[in-house]
């Protein structure tokens, strides 16, 4: 950590330049879905080789953060961030001019592994500014900044697409690109002096394994994110198709959760300055199994809009104390491999993530129950992950 960190590191400005650096995931992800339709009828293809694209860009971003890992330990935090902005640039124009599927898909990939250098890189300034318990701080703090675009980004990608067509979604995503590289240029100071004890990439991801709270933290948190995956990709057809929900109405439910999300991640902040991290952490996922259970009972005994409404929302809201608290304790004490575990930390969470996904949609059999066993069970195994660091603290 940074010692001489100054106060202006805590400024709104620099707040939010570190979220507008880490949504652009959540943007090039929840931008172009209501444009679906239309891309699959400018390309001539299946709606199965649309999502094809929304898949690869998951790949690209699990795998982009390992190679940034290195990168911004070696050469420091804001060379490679910087080339990352660039590269998200380049590829949301090149997404904008695709003249058929098969490179708009690969312009996404290239979107993705440029648009990750902004989650692995923002994670590691914190971690370099600030001791764990302030950087959980920050990072509720970021959260605010970052929730606001699952919310937005399906409204405003469905207004872009309508008036002036998909492919300005993509010119939209490099405007702003552009301005974020500008002002990381101009304003974010270097926070990592170059260093050359973390070229031994491989050793130094295999060392992380080995880290026995870095691993129990990433993976309870990453399993956790999964949960919440398996609600984005269950929700729509329980709320939409099952329970005949109009789509407008299902973005309410949707923008309410994500609401609760940034509540509960500034309330998250109150409760660390009277209680330690590690404490709220634990208590929450514990608390978090309990309702995963009883959206489970629920979704096999009642047949009601609101048995699942209610737990979904609480379940959901207890992700805005898990998600920067996770980061927090699996970042603290890494010192200057920060890059590297920060981009461990987001490849296992998103690899897990994207798995969950894809059993929600392959056990799907027409009712809710594959959507909440896969979140109950992301979060079983979440506190199993848990268990030996809250031993070993019981223990001491």
């Amino acid at each position: 950590m940074n010692q001489n960190a100054k106060p202006t590191h805590e400024s709104i400005p620099f707040i939010i330049l570190l979220g507008s650096l880490t949504a652009f995931d959540p943007l090039s992800i929840d931008m172009y879905l209501p444009a679906f339709p239309q891309i699959s009828k400018t390309f001539s293809v299946g709606a199965s080789a649309v999502e094809l694209s929304l898949s690869a860009f998951f790949i690209g971003l699990a795998l982009g953060q390992l190679i940034y890992g290195p990168l911004t330990d070696i050469y420091g935090r804001k060379k490679p961030l910087i080339i990352g902005m660039l590269i998200y640039f380049a590829a949301s124009i090149g997404c904008f001019l695709s003249p058929n599927i098969q490179i708009f898909i690969g312009f996404r990939i290239l979107q993705a592994l440029g648009g990750c250098s902004g989650m692995v890189i923002t994670r590691a300034i914190v971690s370099d500014l600030y001791d764990k318990k302030r950087a959980a701080h920050i990072y509720s703090m970021l959260m605010l900044v970052m929730g606001i675009a699952p919310i937005l980004a399906p409204f405003l990608g469905g207004l872009v697409s309508k008036y002036f067509g998909w492919p300005a979604i993509f010119a939209v995503l490099a405007i702003l690109s552009l301005i974020s590289t500008i002002c990381t240029i101009f304003f974010l100071p270097e926070t990592h002096r170059p260093s050359t004890t973390s070229t031994r990439s491989v050793l130094g991801y295999l060392d992380l394994f080995k880290d026995k709270v870095f691993m129990s933290y990433s993976l309870s948190g990453g399993l956790m994110r999964a949960a919440m995956f398996a609600y984005i990709a269950g929700s729509p057809f329980v709320f939409i198709n099952l329970f005949k929900v109009p789509a407008e109405k299902y973005g309410l439910i949707f923008g309410a959760n994500a609401l609760g999300i940034i509540g509960a991640a500034q309330i998250n902040r109150l409760l660390l300055k009277h209680y330690a991290l590690e404490k709220i952490y634990q208590q929450i996922i514990l608390v978090a199994g309990l309702i995963a259970v009883i959206l489970l009972i629920n979704s096999v005994f009642v047949h009601s809009i609101y048995a699942l409404l209610i737990p979904l929302f609480l379940f959901m809201t207890s992700m805005g104390f898990i998600f920067p608290n996770s980061a927090a304790l699996a970042l603290a004490n890494q010192g200057h491999r920060a890059g590297m575990a920060s981009a461990l930390l987001g490849t296992l969470q998103w690899s897990i993530a994207f798995f969950s996904s894809f059993f929600v949609s392959y056990f799907n059999n027409g009712t809710p129950i594959p959507m909440a066993g896969v979140i109950f069970v992301s979060t079983i195994l979440a506190i199993i992950c848990l268990l030996p660091i809250m031993k070993a603290k019981h223990e001491n």
